[in-house]
């Protein structure tokens, strides 16, 4: 983030505690007081951390905050202005990816040209750890600071896809769990998968590392509960129970009832009503 004290707002003024160390990257770490206003290098990309206190970004006219839970990165674009909303340290990091970085970011957007994570506590240290590694070698400048500063840029980028792939895989495992969760859906497992946008062995990896059981055992578990429900509600014909969640036969039901419960449906129910009898 620069001073915006120049009337240009592509080449803004530098502070003093700025150390324009290379043609194209810089790093740094401030600490600043609510109200103060600056301008970023809107013709490279941004990374920004905050890690406390809240700032406000105006990027043509639109307004977004952020605080201690974000990474925000920046892609080239209109001039940025940046107001410090409260006491503010904020790690940031000015770089070229086009010239210098192999993989892209595939991290959420929040607005055209931005993008922005919450990375989990464990993660948000490690990320500081990397903003600070490459704002020193930005002030130090030894032999072989420029690449390695981009390879540290690289692995931000990479630990950022990285979560992002998590969250949205999570979010896909979620939704089939809903989807196994309405009887009346007929999605195969291939199909499930090919929603999730992921392969069949890894979607049933993810899902049983979630739900700790096969997606098709999870079906048949909520099926299982809900004829078991329906025992207590007072339905005991087994055909009609396994045509209502789709058992192949009652005799099939009743083996796949017996192997989860310990006793066939008939048993369940009777054991059942002797212990609503017993109460009463």
């Amino acid at each position: 983030m620069r001073n915006g004290k120049g009337k240009n707002r592509t080449e803004p003024v530098l502070p003093g505690s700025w150390d324009r160390t290379g043609c194209e990257l810089y790093a740094g770490e401030d600490n600043q007081k609510p109200g103060r206003r600056y301008y970023a290098h809107n013709r490279n990309w941004n990374l920004v951390l905050p890690e406390e206190g809240k700032f406000r970004a105006v990027f043509e006219d639109v307004r977004y905050t952020f605080g201690p839970r974000d990474l925000v990165l920046l892609a080239p674009g209109p001039p940025r202005e940046f107001i410090v909303l409260e006491p503010l340290k904020v790690h940031w990091i000015h770089f070229n990816l086009d010239a210098h970085l192999q993989y892209p970011p595939e991290w959420p957007t929040r607005g055209p040209g931005v993008f922005l994570l919450h990375p989990p506590a464990s993660d948000r240290v490690e990320f500081i750890h990397l903003f600070s590694e490459i704002s020193s070698l930005c002030r130090v400048r030894r032999a072989g600071w420029y690449r390695l500063g981009y390879c540290l840029i690289q692995e931000i980028l990479l630990r950022g896809n990285m979560l992002n792939e998590q969250g949205l895989d999570q979010k896909s495992i979620d939704f089939a769990a809903r989807i196994l969760q309405d009887f009346s859906s007929t999605a195969t497992m291939d199909e499930l998968a090919e929603r999730c946008s992921l392969s069949r062995a890894v979607f049933f990896r993810k899902f049983k590392k979630t739900f700790g059981m096969p997606p098709c055992e999870y079906r048949e578990q909520q099926k299982l509960n809900a004829v078991r429900q329906e025992l207590e509600n007072g339905i005991s014909s087994l055909k009609e129970l396994a045509e209502m969640h789709g058992f192949d036969s009652p005799f099939y039901l009743s083996a796949r009832f017996r192997k989860m419960f310990g006793v066939s449906p008939r048993e369940y129910r009777r054991n059942y009503l002797d212990h609503l009898s017993r109460e009463q």
